[in-house]
């Protein structure tokens, strides 16, 4: 038993002498590491800010262009920037009519007034057309603040004319531009990539974005009784009653003389949607609140009701316009009944269209079970 005794003093031994004993630290080398500072971590500095590469900018009077009723070009009149085969390019087909309007054929006649596009004298070494038709520029009015992105489009104005640009009317109304007012374009190289413009003020239309389509146009009939809406944005919808057939209503509102009335839209009793005015033009359909207005006229007389297919395009019609220009549908009106209207009690219109009596009650009514 004693070797296994010495075997075991052994054993505890080694392990009494295995574990390594910590130096001690002395105070003064204690104070020593208390005093020492924490390690200072530097500041990371952002990056300084690329400037903008702008590779077109121009600021000067302005004027409008291009559309149906822009007599100012040629009926065969075309585009610098695009040709008829860009009427089958889903990039471009926004910029265009559906169809040419009558007596027409070529593609400045076609433009779509309501979409946003412009037309600068380019200088082609600087800014290739290939670059501009796939380029986006920024729209200004430096008087107001107001913006959007619209595309180029065309060539022009002229020296003489002594102005920097031609904006589509739509555009023009949308900044709250009149003929000879200053505007800033500007075309940075981030920008020169193929979307569609968009607006990024608040309660103006022509965007891009809206859910609904517009409805066909079977034809644009222009009527010479419309003008400038000097700035005004669209917040209202004015229902009508033609209470004569749809050939009387088109012919009366051809007339430059007389009444000189007109309205943007006349539905038929089928269903046909016509239009008259550009949306972007006021009409002479509800006086005291043409500027801010859409007039749309349905085919009946003072006994009739809306006929079915008429009541579907008026619906589908009016939801667009409410979209397109953020339209509310508390301001969709009887005429007589319209806010502004200088006559209040002067007309029968819009009759029993929309429901038995003649009140605003009967419109809001048809405008909720079925806009």
């Amino acid at each position: 038993m004693r070797p296994v005794k010495r075997k075991l003093k052994s054993r505890k031994a080694a392990t009494r002498r295995s574990p390594q004993k910590a130096p001690k630290r002395t105070k003064a080398a204690s104070r020593k590491s208390q005093s020492k500072p924490p390690r200072k971590i530097a500041a990371v500095r952002p990056l300084p800010a690329q400037p903008e590469e702008i590779l077109f900018r121009v600021e000067g009077k302005m004027s409008t262009f291009g559309g149906p009723h822009d007599l100012g070009m040629a009926a065969n009149e075309d585009l610098a920037l695009f040709s008829k085969a860009d009427l089958q390019n889903p990039k471009y087909t926004y910029l265009f009519l559906p169809a040419s309007p009558p007596g027409t054929s070529g593609l400045g006649r076609r433009l779509n007034p309501d979409q946003y596009y412009f037309a600068c004298r380019w200088d082609y070494a600087a800014t290739p057309k290939e670059f501009l038709r796939r380029a986006l520029a920024r729209v200004e009015n430096p008087a107001n603040g107001r913006a959007a992105d619209a595309r180029p489009v065309d060539w022009g104005p002229h020296p003489s004319t002594g102005r920097v640009a031609d904006l589509s009317p739509g555009l023009a109304a949308a900044l709250g531009l009149n003929t000879d007012d200053i505007v800033r374009i500007t075309i940075s190289a981030r920008r020169a990539i193929p979307v569609k413009p968009t607006l990024t003020m608040k309660r103006v239309g022509h965007g891009s974005s809206n859910p609904h389509a517009k409805p066909v146009i079977k034809q644009f009939i222009q009527s010479p009784n419309h003008s400038c809406r000097n700035g005004a944005r669209i917040e209202k919808i004015v229902l009508h009653c033609t209470e004569a057939s749809l050939a009387g209503t088109i012919e009366e509102f051809q007339k430059s003389g007389g009444r000189q009335v007109s309205a943007h839209y006349v539905i038929d009793r089928n269903g046909d949607i016509y239009q008259m005015v550009s949306d972007t033009d006021r009409a002479n359909h509800c006086m005291g609140t043409n500027e801010s207005s859409i007039g749309i006229e349905h085919v009946g007389t003072e006994t009739d009701s809306l006929a079915t297919p008429q009541a579907a395009a008026s619906a589908a019609l009016i939801r667009w316009l409410l979209e397109q220009y953020h339209i509310p549908p508390t301001n969709i009106f009887g005429h007589d009944f319209t806010p502004g209207y200088c006559r209040p009690g002067g007309t029968s219109c819009p009759d029993k269209l929309f429901g038995a009596t003649h009140d605003q009650q009967t419109i809001a009514a048809w405008v909720k079970a079925n806009v």
